[in-house]
């Protein structure tokens, strides 16, 4: 066994001499179990052996753990995860009063110097821990541990039971789960290990020079914001431009260290003991062709940013990072809190793409044979068609080159083929948990997601998983698993999970309407891209020593606001838009509701009645409180003044005005008549030329359902 003999040897002396032993029963259904999930049972089993016969926690058995935690050498990665989980168990058994150990013990994690007057490294408060004093820590830190107690519990030494192992195992193979990784596993050997999981290659900064100099500014404080650990990573992803693509090696399980999520078309990077997530997007599909040309799917047009299939288009990259990082500063100025938006923290132009003769420039992949492979003329087909429809739709096209390689650079000119790398991403999709708590959740994310066969046991380890992410503390209902539908009811019916669920949910409801009252005060839509359940996720995160669930709002190349150059706020072409947002949001529309955030929460959560209409009502608040707050701060705050034009600002009570007047009069024809005279006065000394009081109040009659609705917004004091 070489070096990892030695050192798993070194956990157990009698290990030896208990070989020339006949092995006991429950020994070789262990080593049984342990050749059907791992590659290197032998390994495997001298480790997990020798913790399952300890009862107690056992000083030096952890300083052995942290030892091979670190091996970066000689050890295999499922060792030092297992090693990694096991240090935790073992951890849990100790004396929460013996502040003595816990001090030697961080200490070997290198989280504080000897002495327990000593104070942990500040950076376990950007980790989401609220002190560094030992005293206080402590109690965190072990609430973060039993988190997984569902799995630890379970744990009886060697009377364990083979689903309580499997389900040990399982949890072991997943880093961000692991809370002490992060202190086990450098950021340079993970950044090798998820490059060794896909495929990479070259690319090249994108610079715009139109691109406002705050975006940077927000680039850098993103990264600032992070945890240490979590910015040394994304620093070392982003720093060489390269892109990163699919591979044969890119798992689709929830999880993953690199997590190519079914469905999608990015790559989403989980780093060890994190709950942060990075995505790059798009990360190519998988199979032969990384990138392809699509013109037409399932008979229909698929819409101009659809085209290039598999990545993104440099100028669509560009202007979604412009409008979500204006966005998530203008959030910021106004709550003094982050924004439910990811960070835009880097973005490369693609130079060249994996083929199946190893990696191609992008004009060789789409205009030579040999490189894009099988089905080429129907990409070229495609090519033109869409070069054509660019032409048609406005955009600049390039003067008409001769042969094969002049439609490639007409395409590339027009879609110029980018990716961007995001912090502070969910893979867990509205849609996606949805589907995987419901009775189909299995066959969809085993058979028809992965490919693979599954058991009962795999189905409940998925619900498991599922329900932890969503609930933020969960407690696994003592029930055996008979069906999907069967065992999340149960776990739904256990009290404290019945009361986080319904905590969770009036939050998100909360989350929710704030977000979207500032952005109707900010007169910003989307046209339901930002809200679609798609493009929405959920995240456990671990905040002021607490677990906490949010949720975040992704896609923002829809996004429409008002920049330094915008004038007006054109309402007759917004409002419709806005409306179409609400609908993916709330949409109470019957045709609409179950594919809203809402319907999506309701199910998700199995939300009752009783808290439905305390929702409900919390909704109609945080909208107003946040609508009203916004305004107030467009008024006031300089800050978030400047990233508007003065001329939208000296307007954006007109519109208020007029509507809170306008509905109020209910329809009334003489008292409209009064009410638009006195508008006209307002309109025309602030600039407005004539016919403004008609548009206004034709769009009122268009979208007046909608407006009626949250016509609560508009009310004075202004």
């Amino acid at each position: 066994m070489g070096s990892i003999g030695c050192l798993l040897r070194s956990f157990k002396p009698e290990m030896k001499n208990a070989r020339r032993l006949a092995p006991t029963p429950g020994q070789t259904r262990l080593f049984n179990l342990l050749t059907s999930e791992f590659h290197n049972p032998s390994q495997v089993f001298e480790l997990l052996d020798d913790f399952l016969g300890r009862q107690s926690y056992d000083a030096r058995f952890c300083q052995k753990l942290i030892a091979l935690g670190r091996q970066r050498t000689g050890v295999p990665w499922n060792i030092r995860r297992l090693a990694t989980l096991i240090l935790e168990h073992q951890i849990l058994k100790l004396d929460p009063h013996d502040l003595n150990t816990f001090d030697s013990l961080f200490v070997q994690l290198k989280l504080k110097a000897h002495g327990i007057d000593r104070p942990l490294v500040k950076s376990v408060l950007k980790e989401g821990y609220s002190s560094t004093d030992i005293r206080h820590f402590v109690p965190e830190f072990r609430r973060k541990l039993e988190r997984l107690g569902r799995v630890h519990d379970q744990i009886k030494g060697r009377r364990t039971s083979r689903a309580a192992l499997l389900d040990f195992i399982n949890l072991s193979r997943q880093h961000c789960k692991l809370a002490l990784a992060r202190y086990l596993f450098t950021p340079e050997e993970i950044v090798d290990e998820i490059i060794s999981q896909v495929h990479d290659t070259d690319g090249v900064k994108d610079l715009d020079l139109s691109e406002g100099a705050f975006i940077e500014d927000e680039n850098t404080r993103a990264i600032e914001q992070l945890p240490d650990y979590e910015a040394e990573i994304l620093k070392r992803l982003r720093q060489t431009s390269r892109i990163y693509w699919v591979s044969e090696k890119t798992s689709s399980r929830l999880n993953s260290l690199v997590e190519y999520p079914l469905t999608t078309v990015v790559l989403v990077i989980k780093p060890p003991g994190s709950e942060i997530e990075f995505e790059v997007k798009r990360a190519g599909l998988r199979g032969d062709n990384s990138l392809n040309v699509v013109f037409v799917r399932d008979g229909y047009t698929v819409p101009p940013s659809h085209r290039l299939s598999g990545g993104s288009m440099q100028w669509l990259l560009r202007y979604e990072t412009n409008a979500a990082t204006t966005l998530s500063r203008a959030y910021r100025q106004v709550h003094g809190t982050e924004a439910p938006i990811p960070s835009y923290v880097a973005r490369s132009s693609v130079y060249a793409v994996p083929s199946r003769n190893g990696e191609a420039r992008t004009m060789d992949y789409f205009t030579e044979r040999r490189c894009f492979g099988a089905r080429f003329n129907q990409m070229r087909v495609a090519m033109r068609e869409s070069v054509e429809a660019f032409a048609n739709e406005g955009h600049f096209k390039l003067p008409d080159l001769p042969d094969g390689l002049g439609l490639t650079a007409q395409f590339i000119g027009q879609v110029t083929p980018a990716q961007a790398i995001l912090s502070g991403t969910s893979a867990f999709r509205l849609d996606r948990l949805d589907t995987y708590l419901s009775n189909a959740g299995p066959d969809q994310y085993f058979k028809v997601g992965l490919g693979v066969k599954y058991s009962a046991e795999d189905a409940r380890q998925l619900a498991d998983s599922v329900l932890e992410e969503v609930l933020g503390i969960y407690h696994a209902p003592d029930v055996r698993y008979k069906s999907h539908e069967q065992y999340v009811a149960a776990a739904f019916s256990a009290a404290a999970n019945r009361t986080r669920a319904n905590e969770t949910y009036l939050s998100l409801v909360d989350q929710i309407a704030t977000f979207w009252g500032t952005l109707l005060s900010l007169r910003v839509h989307t046209r339901g891209e930002s809200f679609v359940a798609r493009n929405v996720g959920l995240k456990s995160y671990w905040d002021s020593g607490e677990w906490k669930v949010k949720i975040i709002f992704m896609d923002h190349d829809a996004v429409t606001l008002h920049g330094p150059s915008e004038h007006f706020f054109w309402a007759d072409s917004a409002i419709p838009t806005m409306a179409l947002d609400e609908s993916y949001i709330w949409g109470r529309n019957p045709r609409h509701f179950p594919g809203s955030e809402l319907g999506y929460l309701q199910r998700i959560y199995r939300i009752g009645k009783a808290i439905d209409r305390k929702g409900d009502a919390l909704a109609r608040q945080s909208t107003r409180e946040a609508y009203a707050k916004t305004r107030r701060a467009l008024q006031t705050n300089q800050r978030l003044r400047s990233l508007f034009h003065k001329r939208f600002l000296d307007r954006l009570l007109d519109w208020d005005i007029f509507l809170n007047g306008y509905l109020g009069m209910n329809n009334h024809q003489s008292a409209n008549k009064r009410w638009k005279e006195k508008m006209k006065d307002r309109l025309a000394a602030n600039g407005y030329k004539a016919g403004a009081v008609e548009r206004m109040s034709e769009t009122v009659e268009k979208n007046r359902k909608f407006l009626e609705k949250y016509s609560f917004l508009f009310e004075p004091p202004y």
